[in-house]
């Protein structure tokens, strides 16, 4: 037995060095009283904030993972007052080099430019959004509630410029679902 147990603890060992990790943040909050919640991450020109806060009965959950792709979970639910404010930003950058020099500078210009926020002001509702930031950058939302919701979407790659704005007020149901940065099919 203690022959099983050593090698366990040996290979526990051993395994983790060809591993890649991550960093996350997870947590899941009931309460009767004032809530409030923060997570931020900037990276490789990659950002995400997020803050929720509430003041009555409420259920809050949140999951943050760091990686080669951030994702992000963000859920509340609240008999009384819910604020929202949440941000996705993302830069892809251009280098590029004289293929004809091998000692030639690199020349790097900016590239496309996401950025995607939501805030809002809830007397009571739920709220739930899922956010992901790699080479494309994702933003959804669902929204069941009453009260104020802002949503503002940019992209820019210098050609082409999107944007998209939607504020909403009073009883609501939303579902929103924002993609930059998607393959073309030709």
């Amino acid at each position: 037995m203690n022959k099983v147990l050593v090698a366990l603890g040996v290979l526990l060992l051993v395994m983790p060095c060809g591993l890649t990790y991550a960093d996350s943040l997870s947590s899941s909050i009931v309460c009767s009283g004032a809530t409030w919640v923060s997570s931020s991450v900037i990276s490789d020109a990659r950002s995400y904030a997020a803050h929720l806060f509430t003041s009555d009965q409420a259920v809050v959950n949140r999951t943050l993972n760091i990686g080669e792709v951030i994702t992000t979970l963000v859920s509340g639910r609240s008999t009384g007052p819910l604020g929202i404010d949440e941000y996705t930003g993302q830069t892809h950058n251009q280098t590029a080099q004289d293929p004809t020099c091998t000692f030639s500078v690199l020349n790097q210009k900016s590239g496309r430019q996401d950025d995607i926020s939501t805030h809002g002001l809830f007397i009571s509702g739920d709220y739930l959004s899922h956010r992901i930031l790699s080479e494309k950058t994702v933003a959804g939302s669902v929204v069941n509630g009453s009260g104020i919701l802002l949503t503002k979407a940019h992209s820019d790659d210098g050609n082409r410029t999107v944007s998209h704005a939607s504020d909403i007020a009073g009883s609501m149901n939303v579902t929103e679902e924002i993609v930059f940065g998607e393959e073309e099919n030709d």
